[in-house]
């Protein structure tokens, strides 16, 4: 007898960036690190959407060095926001202590 696969829910979680100036360098040097990862995480359907935070509109669009980001927001599909938090876990932006982990929130 087959059993059911686990059921998935759509989580969105708010990845808050640490404090501090030197975030944003290290931010925007992985950056796209961040976007060749994320690619293949869309295509396989746990990450449905995900952008960055900022604290004010840029002064050039175009320009992330314009960029005053606070953090990032994904809405992911996992079995439980701790497996969601758990997948963000592997992220560049944590690795590379961009991110304040221990501040992911769901609310």
């Amino acid at each position: 007898m087959a059993t059911a696969p686990p059921t998935e829910y759509e989580f969105v979680l708010v990845i808050p960036d640490k404090p501090g100036p030197e975030v944003r360098a290290k931010r925007l040097q992985v950056r796209p690190q961040h976007f060749s990862d994320m690619t293949p995480t869309l295509k396989d359907g746990w990450l449905k959407m995900g952008g960055g935070i900022l604290n004010e509109v840029p002064e050039d669009d175009n320009d992330p060095n314009t960029f005053d980001f606070a953090g990032s927001i994904m809405v992911l599909v996992a079995k439980s926001k701790e497996d969601a938090i758990n997948k963000v876990k592997d992220d560049i932006y944590v690795r590379a202590d961009a991110a304040e982990e221990e501040k992911f929130s769901n609310t």
